[in-house]
């Protein structure tokens, strides 16, 4: 019986899905794309689910999209049916990542190695990635004549800028992980000795903030991206004041400041 493409699991409040194809290094094929759509739809409806953690196994993270393991493959056939192909498949995947950004709670891409092309679209459409020291990432499109396809250039652009998009994509160059730290692609690099015990410590840390505080944070963070810094700090205390009168975050500012006078 083959392996499963995704392996699943829960626990602590966190759903994992490690990416479990490595002798095809973790190309995301349908199987793949499959089992996260179910898993982020869980992540969305179940209040007992608070973080979910994409990882791997293997020497990449992901390759990339499998496009040939894909439904309806029109490799070879008209060149009308296969860019309509392509259209409908990469749009799918675009609305699988914008699911993931909608998500009201954290998703945690944590790089154990090579991430690349739509490994790295996925990836940018996580709040967090977290980094192994071994790490790299490369958007290799330039070399078959194309370019990111499934939202890799408006994230990259819109997280680390149009001098580093360019890099990466125009100048089709790799970064590793310390650059890629540098210029903001992702949020911290650990050794590759502590790497899991890393992640999962941030995890946990996630999974400990209030499910409504958290929610709310996600969500005006990703809106204030968007707005004007006038409207965003309306925003911010709009939501500040509707935090106010909560019993939880009641306790907890108790709790922080009672923390302080004794530190």
């Amino acid at each position: 019986m083959a392996e499963p493409a995704v392996l699943r699991s829960e626990r602590e409040g966190i759903l994992e899905l490690v990416l479990n194809r490595p002798e095809k290094l973790n190309a995301l094929n349908q199987e793949t794309l499959d089992t996260i759509r179910a898993a982020v739809e869980d992540l969305r409806l179940r209040d007992d689910l608070r973080v979910m953690l994409i990882r791997a196994t293997g020497r990449y993270f992901s390759a990339g999209a499998d496009l040939t393991a894909f439904n309806d493959n029109p490799s070879g056939k008209s060149g009308l049916k296969t860019r309509s192909w392509f259209r409908r498949e990469m749009g799918g995947m675009q609305t699988l990542w914008q699911e993931m950004e909608l998500v009201e709670k954290p998703i945690v891409a944590a790089h154990q190695a090579m991430c690349v092309g739509g490994g790295l679209e996925m990836s940018l459409s996580c709040d967090f990635r977290l980094a192994a020291a071994s790490a790299g990432y490369w958007f290799p499109e330039m070399k078959m004549a194309m370019v990111p396809a499934s939202g890799g250039i408006s994230r990259l652009t819109r997280i680390c800028g149009l001098h580093w998009a360019k890099w990466m994509v125009l100048a089709n160059q790799k970064v590793d992980a310390q650059r890629a730290l540098t210029m903001g692609l992702v949020h911290e690099v650990y050794p590759d000795e502590t790497f899991e015990e890393e992640v999962w410590a941030f995890c946990r840390l996630l999974a400990s903030y209030p499910p409504e505080v958290t929610a709310i944070a996600k969500m005006s963070i990703e809106m204030a991206a968007d707005l004007d810094s006038a409207n965003a700090r309306q925003l911010e205390r709009l939501v500040y004041s509707n935090l106010m009168s909560g019993d939880e975050q009641a306790a907890m500012r108790k709790q922080h400041h009672q923390n302080i006078l004794k530190s």
